[in-house]
């Protein structure tokens, strides 16, 4: 009985080590996956480019800044009045504050007929009188486009808006809001300035510049250094 009982202790002893080998062993713990931050891409706001407020319109005495050339006119010809511009620099080929003389003579296509003042440079195309006045130094101080009452249907220089000897007060009054008349010698105009240089438009027909009336006609349009146009060029 003895030798029993050994014998069985032993066994146990045996499958007790084989068991310790192969198998009762705890797994391991999982191994964490490694955490990967993906930030996102910061974004830097485009600014919004301000924008400057365009002008109201022209004011009293200025022109339009915004204006331009109407493509439907005809390019520049100096034999052809009615594609001349007037601006504050002059009239067509006349430049105010240049040697006049220097301007009549690269000035072609227009025969020139002088009216008795050796210190003005006049010309009739059809239906206008064209007329250029010089100091005593010889510089052009005036240049002017008129209608001639004689000879309707002229079509003259123009501003940039399109106002012309024979268009009417309405017509520039819608070109030019604000703008203001004064009264010159014999006739009101209205006036545009940059400070140095006046552009009149005169109304011969009327008195004073409260009788101005949308119908009437701008008779002439004079570009001169002096405020207000003259009572005569040629006399």
């Amino acid at each position: 009985m003895n030798g029993r009982i050994a014998a069985r202790a032993a066994w146990v002893a045996a499958l007790a080590a084989v068991l310790g080998l192969s198998g009762c062993v705890a797994e391991p713990a999982p191994t964490p996956s490694p955490t990967v931050s993906t930030a996102s891409p910061t974004r830097t706001a485009t600014p919004t480019p301000s924008i400057s407020p365009s002008p109201d319109g022209p004011q009293p005495g200025t022109p339009s800044p915004t204006a331009g050339a109407d493509p439907s006119w005809p390019a520049y010809d100096p034999a052809d009045p009615s594609t001349w511009t007037i601006d504050f620099t002059g009239i067509g080929p006349f430049a105010v504050g240049r040697p006049m003389e220097e301007q009549a003579a690269a000035f072609a296509g227009i025969s020139r007929d002088d009216c008795g003042n050796t210190g003005v440079a006049s010309y009739l195309p059809p239906g206008l009188w064209i007329a250029a006045a010089a100091d005593n130094g010889g510089q052009v101080w005036l240049v002017s486009s008129s209608i001639r009452p004689d000879q309707p249907g002229g079509i003259g220089p123009h501003t940039v808006e399109g106002i012309r000897p024979g268009s009417t007060v309405g017509d520039l009054l819608a070109a030019y809001p604000g703008i203001q008349a004064h009264m010159g010698s014999l006739s009101p105009s209205y006036f545009l300035t940059d400070g140095t240089t006046w552009i009149n438009f005169t109304v011969w027909r009327s008195d004073s510049p409260e009788a101005l009336q949308p119908a009437d006609t701008i008779d002439a349009i004079s570009v001169g250094s002096h405020e207000f146009p003259p009572k005569e060029i040629c006399g």
